[in-house]
């Protein structure tokens, strides 16, 4: 399986003769202090509703920040989603989605502390009517007894015909996690039961996914996701041609040389033609996790990629990423104490 991984490595890297680098546009920008895990959406009057988890004076909070110019600049404290202290629940991984409605969800997860470990693990939903200054309480997908099989890092997508597609990774042992999704029709009040999506034919922990269509409006998509085995991790790819109903091709996007270092927690956006992929690596320093944001092009669909840019170096952790238009996106990543923005053109 090494063998096959490393060939294919190799593959994916040739050349793209129409892809080009990504370059900084200005400077990072602060995007929330005290806290971890930036992921930001557009709104529909066109402000982007951004969300970290914070954690400050012995408490866990997950938080809403606003945007009115584009990423150049974010008012802190919007609303407040949950919060606990932090001896006693594990809120963190939040997600901000938007439905045709105007309804914004927030998705998270949300573990009951028991010492070191957990005495219980819930993905949960909530959700806000007046973008994001209020939350309240609306669903919990996914649950599971505490114990060392946790479940992790929420993601939601719409799918074409309108349903709602949740996301996350749910651990089966210590050497073994899976992809999960969960499909809800009434804008996430109840979900369908799980479907495993990446994981079933190998034993490593994947996790960490995230999707993206490779055009507007198409039923092609890619989820990308981190892979571990043996404690290292590598960036891989799974493909649905039919709008995550089935996924197929798993493949390995990247893989750093050495084996004593690693790349994960990637995300992934279409900007214009080019579909972006963004992960973190150790391969220019830092003990893993920790590590470099880098992001990588492909234009083909994400069959071939190339151009792998440095966004920030160690450390640039739980990064997330967002289309701004056809040439330009937002790099979002913890660094130290707080979180920032670092906008990038093609």
């Amino acid at each position: 399986m090494r063998l096959s991984q490393s060939v294919l490595f190799f593959s994916t890297l040739l050349p793209l003769a129409l892809a080009k680098a990504p370059t900084k546009s200005g400077s990072e920008v602060l995007f929330g202090q005290s806290g971890t895990y930036p992921r930001t959406t557009r709104l529909a009057d066109g402000t982007l509703l951004g969300i970290y988890a914070k954690y400050a004076d012995g408490n866990s909070t997950l938080t809403t920040v606003r945007s009115t110019d584009n990423g150049a600049s974010w008012t802190q404290n919007v609303g407040l989603v949950d919060t606990a202290t932090t001896a006693s629940r594990d809120l963190d991984n939040p997600f901000v989605h938007q439905l045709a409605s105007g309804r914004v969800l927030a998705t998270f997860r949300n573990h009951d502390r028991a010492g070191d470990g957990f005495s219980y693990y819930r993905i949960t939903v909530c959700y806000s009517d007046n973008n994001g200054a209020s939350w309240k309480y609306l669903s919990t997908p996914a649950s599971l007894p505490g114990g060392i099989n946790g479940i992790w890092e929420p993601f939601f997508q719409t799918a074409l015909d309108g349903s709602l597609q949740l996301y996350y990774s749910r651990e089966n042992s210590d050497d073994d996690q899976d992809s999960i999704l969960q499909r809800s029709t009434d804008g996430g009040a109840t979900w369908s039961s799980p479907q495993v999506i990446t994981g079933m034919e190998v034993t490593a922990r994947d996790g960490m996914l995230g999707v993206a269509r490779i055009s507007a409006n198409s039923a092609e998509k890619l989820a990308i996701f981190e892979s571990g085995v043996n404690g290292r991790f590598t960036i891989n790819t799974q493909r649905s041609p039919d709008d995550g109903v089935t996924w197929t091709t798993r493949a390995l996007l990247y893989s750093t040389y050495s084996s004593a270092t690693s790349a994960g927690a990637p995300q992934i956006i279409r900007v214009g033609s080019n579909l972006v992929a963004s992960f973190a690596t150790n391969e220019d320093g830092g003990v893993w996790p920790s590590g470099a944001m880098k992001v990588m092009v492909s234009t083909d669909g994400g069959h071939k990629w190339g151009d792998k840019t440095t966004i920030h170096v160690d450390p640039a952790m739980w990064a997330g990423l967002l289309e701004l238009d056809d040439s330009s996106f937002l790099a979002l990543y913890g660094s130290g104490a707080s979180t920032y923005a670092q906008k990038m053109v093609f």
